[in-house]
């Protein structure tokens, strides 16, 4: 299935933006603008590593990049109904989570399309991308209504 890209429609001047030039994390967010949840992993131990190591670490022949499949389970979350940055009052409520990828880690994001009420322990997400502008694009979260379905069968 190809990847799916929201659209920031008006971008507060004061919304954080990631420094997608930061040389460890160049590869997640270049992989993010082409709708890839990108992962680095220790190539002798299969161990994923979040938030990703620099390249010296263990010799960086050890690190290798790879696409993970995007789904996962919220492992913690919360919402937010007043804003704590002025830039991020259009989200509310703000469902911030906490998601376990399938792959291993956890990876801090928020949710689209969901709404409080739906949200639970163990619920199960896929990524989706949000673009903000030409050079940021960040993995977002929504439910993921196929593996929740496939759930409730067994």
């Amino acid at each position: 299935m190809p990847p799916e890209f929201l659209t920031e429609s008006v971008l507060h001047p004061d919304y954080p933006l990631p420094d997608v030039d930061d040389p460890v994390m160049r590869p997640f967010w270049e992989g993010a603008r082409a709708g890839k949840l990108m992962q680095q992993r220790d190539r002798l131990t299969g161990l994923v590593h979040w938030p990703p190591k620099p390249q010296y670490w263990k010799d960086g022949a050890r690190l290798e990049w790879f696409e993970a499949n995007g789904k996962g389970i919220v492992h913690t979350y919360v919402v937010a109904y007043e804003p704590f940055l002025p830039a991020l009052a259009h989200l509310l409520p703000h469902i911030m989570v906490v998601v376990e990828l399938a792959c291993g880690p956890r990876i801090v994001g928020h949710m689209v399309r969901a709404k409080p009420e739906e949200m639970r322990f163990g619920l199960p997400v896929r990524v989706v991308f949000k673009r903000l502008n030409d050079r940021v694009t960040l993995p977002v979260w929504e439910i993921d209504e196929v593996a929740g379905s496939a759930a409730s069968r067994d």
